[in-house]
């Protein structure tokens, strides 16, 4: 997991000012290439082929290309184009990633399973492109003839644009930008045809999936860690890596000692037999909350309040040498969890609401977990985002999905012989409240949403700190 920045009409000068306000995503190396009328930038965490070769911006196969992500399927696609010819100096997935986009051009991104936001020059164009479902953000604006794109927002007041002509990649997106004009297209959408089955049946194939996407993200080659909340999907993550990673260490969220999550928390780690690092939580301050606004780039109550506690789990592994750490997040908005009571599920029906759901989240939950995490240089890995998963997920039926009370009645079923009962059936609460977060931001600051409005449009003007 890296930050890319860079554009078209920009200035070296710039780049190099854009890239160290997004310095915090990549300690580990920093590169900045000029292309006639396009720069690109990057920073580096190095966590796949951990040599100098693998640094960027990197040259292959025609283009330039400076990318964010990990891709999950890179040895299989880097097999595929050696046996059309194609050689490897490095054994990441970033030269597989710079093949194979010299080679498939956007048709490559059908072929990539993996986090990502990649920007490349082919020596007429710049394009942009983003993982299926957002999990990597990635920010572009224009200014008169001048394009300018970047990882995060703060690095924006470095190109000088305005900050209204901020947009984000989307999910699934390819963007070309050119002097003056751009082109935006969707090269992947999750479909919504209700598939059939039982939940029985359902259940032993989330289970497959989930699975199958845990062991594909296993790779690293530095230490790892994930989180846990006591809910299911954490717990379920945390076992299933277990697997393939012998002596995981766990880490938690610690506000209220007596909460149930804590409690749930410590059970779930018992019984695998891991560590858990229990994480105080401080109580935040106005301050504190506006510098959280500052991390997350966005003004939502639920992203800041979650993230003043992630920023601190992140911070704990950061100092404890972790680099990479797995989450749960994606599993509460596959089922929609959190948004029956939201207006759209009686219009919309019950498959297209929970799309819309879902994809919504690659501008909030998503973007807030990478950004919070590499804050920190730590990269935040969601199984819950497996391809194969998600579609199959979104396609299940309202009786499958839920029973009674129980939103995730059909991931219960998958995960039941994995996880203490306890924590399969216990019900769904929210991380800030299960931790006590909410009622503690909101005695911090007199408006929390009025506040983080407030803070957040401050930033964009050019106040990142």
């Amino acid at each position: 997991m890296c930050g890319v920045t860079g554009g078209l009409g920009v200035t070296e000068k710039q780049v190099y000012a854009a890239v160290d306000a997004i310095a915090h995503r990549g300690p580990d190396a920093q590169g900045v290439t000029v292309l006639g009328d396009a720069v690109l930038g990057h920073v580096r965490l190095s966590i796949m082929d951990i040599g100098e070769a693998s640094n960027q911006p990197m040259e292959r196969a025609g283009i330039v290309i400076s990318y964010n992500g990990e891709l999950w399927n890179y040895v299989a696609l880097r097999a595929e184009l050696e046996a059309v010819g194609h050689t490897f100096t490095t054994k990441g997935d970033t030269e597989v990633v710079a093949t194979a986009l010299g080679h498939w051009g956007e048709d490559a991104l059908t072929k990539f399973e993996g986090m990502f936001a990649v920007a490349w020059w082919d020596g007429d164009s710049m394009r942009l492109a983003r993982d299926r479902f957002g999990e990597v953000p990635l920010h572009y604006a224009k200014d008169g003839d001048r394009w300018a794109f970047a990882s995060e927002l703060k690095a924006m007041p470095a190109y000088g644009v305005h900050p209204g002509a901020v947009v984000d990649v989307g999910p699934g997106e390819v963007v070309t930008l050119q002097p003056g004009c751009h082109m935006a297209r969707r090269y992947y959408a999750p479909g919504i045809t209700p598939s059939e089955g039982t939940r029985e049946t359902q259940a032993a194939r989330l289970r497959a999936s989930l699975e199958a996407s845990m062991a594909e993200r296993a790779m690293s080659d530095v230490p790892v860690c994930c989180l846990l909340s006591g809910g299911i999907d954490s717990s379920a993550v945390a076992a299933l890596a277990l697997r393939h990673l012998p002596g995981l260490v766990a880490y938690t969220a610690v506000y209220n000692p007596k909460s149930r999550d804590l409690r749930c928390a410590r059970d779930m780690a018992e019984a695998l037999g891991i560590e858990l690092v229990e994480v105080k939580i401080p109580t935040p301050t106005a301050d504190d909350l506006a510098r959280t606004v500052g991390i997350v780039e966005m003004p939502f109550k639920a992203q800041v309040e979650i993230g003043w506690a992630c920023v601190h789990l992140a911070d704990a592994m950061h100092v404890d040498g972790f680099k990479v750490t797995y989450s749960g997040e994606g599993s509460d908005e596959l089922w929609g969890s959190y948004g029956f009571a939201y207006h759209g599920l009686k219009t919309k029906g019950w498959h297209e609401y929970r799309r819309d759901l879902f994809i919504d989240q690659a501008r909030k939950n998503f973007p807030r977990c990478n950004k919070v995490f590499m804050t920190k240089s730590v990269e935040c890995r969601l199984p819950f985002l497996n391809t194969s998963l998600v579609e199959s997920a979104l396609a299940m039926t309202k009786d499958v999905v839920q029973n009674g009370k129980h939103t995730k009645a059909v991931l219960q079923d998958a995960v039941r012989d994995l996880l203490p009962l306890e924590i399969v059936d216990r019900p769904k609460v929210a991380f800030q409240d299960g931790a006590g977060l909410k009622v503690a931001c909101a005695e911090a600051v007199a408006n929390p949403k009025r506040f983080y409005t407030a803070v957040h449009a401050a930033n964009m003007r050019g106040g990142w700190q």
